[in-house]
């Protein structure tokens, strides 16, 4: 199944009847970025996954998980067109919403019980752009909730913290040129994803091969600023 088949499904199907599906994309997806990033070697678990399918202007990849739309993309789909709908049923006698709209609404309310849902309820009061609306409350709710529902260390923290800064995700969204140097090798693309991920990079305690001096940390904090290391390091975030 295709991305855009998969979206159109979400958006016209009640949630409960695509849960095998979107189960099984979002598992192909995890396990092919999880290809990308560590080749099949370990750490990349659900926090890791949590992090990547966040949209990146919070700190994510943009790798967006199907089971998170289909928990507003129905509800999203339907509140918009509900003028369309009334016109194209005029003469049927059919009027509002029916069940799969208000069981939908229900899902939704579950996984977002601080928004106030009541404007969903009637044509008049819906927000004019209802995907945008429940979309940005969803995520920022996962991102407001991501500490402690995987019990985050401090260094998490202060990486997800770092990562939702202004322009830190940029480099996600920039056209490589080759012609002018602007491009990175996989490996440094590999290393770059670890870093955001927080994914060890070094065994415990190995030392580092250019100054034999320090220990290399798990996350390759000390090559960043490694002072026998040759060349030019750039820094961002």
């Amino acid at each position: 199944m295709g991305v855009a088949k998969l979206l159109f499904g979400l958006r016209t199907c009640q949630p409960v009847f695509v849960k095998e599906a979107v189960s099984l994309f979002d598992k192909g997806l995890q396990g092919a970025i999880e290809d990308i990033v560590v080749c099949g070697g370990p750490f990349f678990g659900d926090f890791q996954w949590r992090v990547a399918s966040l949209p990146y202007k919070i700190g994510g990849l943009g790798l967006i998980s199907a089971t998170d739309v289909s928990i507003y993309g129905f509800v999203a789909s339907r509140a918009q067109s509900w003028g369309l709908q009334d016109h194209i049923l005029r003469e049927s006698g059919v009027v509002g919403m029916d069940g799969d709209y208000d069981m939908a609404l229900g899902e939704l309310h579950r996984h977002l019980p601080d928004l106030d849902i009541g404007g969903f309820a009637n044509r008049d009061t819906a927000p004019p752009k209802t995907q945008k609306t429940l979309a940005s409350a969803l995520f920022c709710r996962i991102a407001q909730n991501i500490g402690s529902d995987f019990c985050t260390t401090p260094r998490q923290n202060v990486v997800l913290e770092c990562l939702r800064g202004p322009h830190a995700q940029d480099f996600l969204s920039v056209i490589p040129i080759e012609g002018l140097g602007q491009k990175m090798s996989a490996v440094e693309y590999r290393a770059i994803l670890k870093y955001r991920l927080m994914i060890p990079m070094f065994p415990d305690d190995e030392q580092c091969p250019i100054c034999r001096k320090a220990c290399l940390d798990q996350f390759g904090e000390h090559a960043l600023h490694c002072k026998e290391l040759p060349g030019f390091k750039y820094r961002h975030d």
